[in-house]
């Protein structure tokens, strides 16, 4: 084989892998589930991303008495949350290590694991284990000049997030809203 057509394979492979990964998350914005999640907006910045914004959203941190399913978990560990719909936003039912068969679970990365948990109310720490959870939908790029905006939104203001969930547990961001009216919706291009 010569030196042209090594070349060539290796940019058909590259070309290919990045026309699958773009595949992947159009088929789980066009066939999964929309769930709206209520975000906690965190604040950065970034020289060489462009203008982002980074949430947390409610079922990121997950308190274990209070769920169904497993209980047992470890930094790294893959789990699949299920959801639930609620008014207005849907909520964390259950965790588990294994995809439960027939529910809507958001698949997530446990970041870590801890026993206490502090309580705003009484300004002290309180024994209730608890996990937080990366989804991979915690950044969402949004026009130049925008992102401070959607950082700290004004009084009043909710933010939150219309996320496609397949059957896979995969999620894809298919809009932002703000007090449930959308604001930006994803496209392909």
């Amino acid at each position: 084989m010569t030196l042209r057509s090594r070349l060539l394979v290796i940019i058909l492979i590259q070309t290919l892998i990045l026309a699958g990964m773009i595949a992947k998350r159009q088929w789980t914005l066009a066939s999964g589930t929309p769930v709206v999640l209520k975000t906690q907006p965190i604040d950065p910045r970034s020289l060489f991303r462009g203008d982002y914004v980074t949430f947390n959203y409610e079922i990121s941190r997950l308190k274990l008495n209070e769920l169904e399913g497993d209980d047992e978990f470890r930094r790294h560990d893959h789990i699949y949350v299920v959801l639930e719909p609620g008014e207005p936003y849907w909520r964390a039912r259950a965790v588990h290590r294994t995809p439960p068969p027939g529910q809507l679970a958001l698949r997530g990365t446990v970041q870590y694991v801890a026993d206490y948990w502090w309580n705003p109310q009484t300004g002290a720490s309180e024994a209730m284990p608890h996990i937080n959870v990366r989804y991979g939908i915690e950044d969402y790029f949004v026009p130049e000049g925008e992102g401070r905006v959607l950082e700290r939104p004004v009084e009043g203001e909710e933010i939150s997030l219309r996320v496609a969930v397949d059957r896979f547990g995969n999620g894809a961001i298919q809009a932002l809203l703000i007090n449930g009216v959308e604001r930006y919706r994803e496209t392909l291009f």
